[in-house]
């Protein structure tokens, strides 16, 4: 059995602002890439999951989402 470490994404990988979808936006929380190279030293897989209601609520398209270029 592999380990995993499972991150949300707003709030956990980049900082919470309103219902990021632009890159100038995005702004990744200090620390998280050391975080995610400790959990592959550890063997760890990293699985990110989202739910982006701002997708539902009309604020930006699931393209825009998929396009937006974060990391």
């Amino acid at each position: 059995m592999k380990l995993a470490l499972f991150l949300d994404r707003d709030g956990i990988i980049n900082e919470e602002r309103h219902y990021v979808h632009r890159t100038e936006d995005f702004h990744f929380i200090d620390g998280i890439f050391e975080l995610c190279r400790a959990a592959i030293e550890a063997g760890m897989a990293i699985i990110v999951v989202t739910n982006q209601a701002g997708i539902g609520r009309g604020f930006f398209t699931e393209q825009q989402f998929q396009t937006l270029p974060a990391g």
